[in-house]
């Protein structure tokens, strides 16, 4: 068993490294939808709160409005990159990525958290 931030960190290890702004960013600017994450229009004073996820995770799917830019998980004054983090899937791909072309999010991360390795495809959005 694994926790939602634990999650967090593992993908935000991959994308920045040297850093917690992914992370920071995931945790401050998102409200939990049970399943996925969503980020919303403001940084919040309060994280997302923490809980017990009940399986092991492959692959976290990623999907924004933009590609991931270290500029943007960054700047407190608006959150321009707007993502859904899932944890709805264990082993995700990116067709599951499907619904999330409707709500203009066209970049698909695939975060293969057993070799470590990120995946991004760009779709256009369903409308």
């Amino acid at each position: 068993m694994t926790t939602l931030y634990k999650l967090i960190k593992q993908v935000s290890n991959l994308i920045t490294p040297e850093s917690n702004d992914f992370y920071n960013y995931v945790l401050y600017t998102s409200d939990d939808n049970d399943g996925f994450l969503r980020t919303r229009w403001c940084w919040f004073d309060k994280s997302i709160a923490d809980k017990t996820l009940h399986s092991e995770y492959k692959k976290v799917l990623v999907t924004c409005n933009k590609e991931i830019s270290a500029d943007d998980l960054v700047n407190k004054e608006d959150t321009n990159l707007k993502l859904q983090f899932h944890y709805d899937y264990l082993d995700p791909t990116f067709e599951d990525a499907e619904w999330d072309l409707y709500g203009g999010y066209e970049y698909i991360y695939l975060f293969n958290l057993d070799t470590n390795e990120v995946a991004l495809e760009h779709r256009d959005t369903i409308t």
